[in-house]
């Protein structure tokens, strides 16, 4: 799971690197691997003043579609011709 996280929006400002979460269960996953993960980028770059700090943004978190249907209509505003092709093969969204 927290190699998803890092997935979302980091930001780095000098050596501080800040991982914006969209959960808060996430913040474990994170925590999990702050040590190991903080331990290689700074052999990696050769700098020990490197810091790792998380945020949880839970504005972002009421964007993410979770339900099959969400997915499916995020999907849709994206392209809308997926809807042409749900009907062509009588595609059930509602798994």
């Amino acid at each position: 799971m927290a190699e998803n996280s890092l997935k979302n929006s980091i930001r780095l400002e000098n050596e501080s690197i800040t991982v914006e979460l969209t959960n808060p269960i996430e913040v474990d996953g994170i925590e999990r691997i702050k040590s190991d993960f903080l331990t290689f980028l700074r052999n990696k770059f050769q700098n020990s003043a490197i810091q790792l700090q998380h945020k949880v943004n839970i504005e972002k978190a009421a964007e993410r579609p979770y339900t099959p249907k969400e997915k499916f209509e995020a999907m849709l505003k994206e392209n809308p011709l997926l809807s042409k092709l749900k009907d062509t093969f009588g595609l059930d969204t509602d798994y």
